[in-house]
């Protein structure tokens, strides 16, 4: 989580006081529950290092209208009610909605998505409070959690100085992000976010991590990053093999952070399959009869006991079927052979699937 530097004075001391609860309250949500915190030190970095480099400031251009929602999205929020949000323990949120926007509300706690979410993709938008009052971390805060619990923090990074692993669109305590592509306070800003959930085998043992690609105002920021394990303040949390899934969080961190035009994509895993029949190994009277030059340039050849079909210049490894036909084992197209009376191959036929082919005549 993010918290402002900590000093002796009473007022300081209630914040961190109060943010822990924040935090400890989130801590109890599906989202952290049943990880362990451990070091981080990958990077070659300590948490939220002052002598960490910031990222280069780009200008990202002019913000424009929200853009367009596509078919197959589901809307999060389209600026008329938090009907698909619940509140701090699944109770019902207490965020501002008003003129299309939805406001954090000091002291209301995170809002979470009702429905929980694999790989996705999430578009948002936001803007932090055009008077510009605090600085560091405590200026237009709040957070995108994505699901299992990785940040991407949400702040007023325009000409703001603070850690590089904390500002707009860093993944929170762990990655800063590329270059700083941050609006000037009260701009709308753009995150588009394509988000690959950590897998994990029988046993539980993790098996890829979580990879995460940010735009911020349509400027590359995370490039499919990997982030240690899911967000907390200081320290990082192990993989945990239980959080595949989970909710959108948008953190309360006090400040009031507006939101809008919030979008997600499931991107489900291509499970089909190709209908080819099963294949099979040349035998050698095949091998025999196939083998050769045909008009047109074509050419079977044996390379390393493979069968290969040589067109456009290219050997193509070919395939034999078990329904006796013939293809290329990496690209669609029939291929077949014509033989007389005796068993002789006349003629090669083949056709690839992008329309180049013909029936070309076997050279004596």
């Amino acid at each position: 989580m993010k918290l402002r530097s900590l000093s002796t004075s009473l007022s300081n001391q209630e914040h961190l006081l109060n943010t822990r609860k924040i935090f400890f309250l989130f801590a109890l949500t599906a989202i952290f529950s049943g990880n362990h915190a451990m070091a981080q030190l990958a990077t070659g970095w300590k948490a939220h290092d002052k002598k960490r480099p910031a990222p280069k400031v780009v200008d990202p251009g002019e913000a424009t209208a929200s853009a367009s929602v596509p078919s197959d999205a589901i809307v999060l929020f389209d600026g008329k009610d938090l009907s698909n949000w619940n509140g701090p323990r699944d109770g019902k949120p207490k965020w501002l909605v008003k003129d299309g926007v939805m406001e954090s509300v000091k002291g209301a706690g995170f809002l979470h998505s009702k429905e929980k979410f694999g790989d996705c993709q999430l578009h948002i938008e936001w803007t932090s409070p055009t008077k510009v009052k605090g600085n560091g971390q405590g200026r237009g805060n709040s957070g995108v959690f994505l699901p299992g619990g990785y940040e991407i923090q949400v702040l007023d990074s325009f000409e703001n100085e603070t850690y590089a692993d904390g500002g707009a669109a860093s993944i929170y305590g762990q990655f800063p992000p590329l270059v700083n592509a941050s609006r000037g306070p009260g701009q709308w800003q753009t995150y588009d976010i394509v988000f690959k959930a950590p897998r994990f085998d029988e046993n539980k043992k993790l098996v890829s991590k979580a990879v995460i690609t940010v735009l911020h105002n349509g400027v590359v920021v995370q490039h499919a990053t990997q982030p240690f394990g899911p967000t907390s303040w200081v320290l990082h949390y192990n993989y945990n093999s239980n959080k595949v899934e989970g909710a959108i969080g948008l953190q309360d961190h006090g400040n009031p952070v507006r939101y809008r035009n919030i979008w997600i994509r499931k991107l489900g895993e291509d499970t089909s399959k190709g209908t080819y029949p099963e294949s099979r190994a040349f035998n050698e009277d095949e091998i025999k009869k196939f083998v050769g030059k045909y008009k047109g340039g074509q050419e079977v050849n044996l390379i390393d006991g493979k069968m290969y079909l040589k067109t456009l210049g290219r050997n193509m490894e070919m395939v034999a079927y078990a329904d006796g036909t013939f293809g290329l084992l990496k690209t669609a197209g029939p291929v077949s052979f014509t033989t007389d009376d005796k068993g002789n191959v006349t003629a090669l036929k083949m056709r690839l699937d992008a329309g180049k082919g013909g029936n070309f005549a076997r050279i004596k």
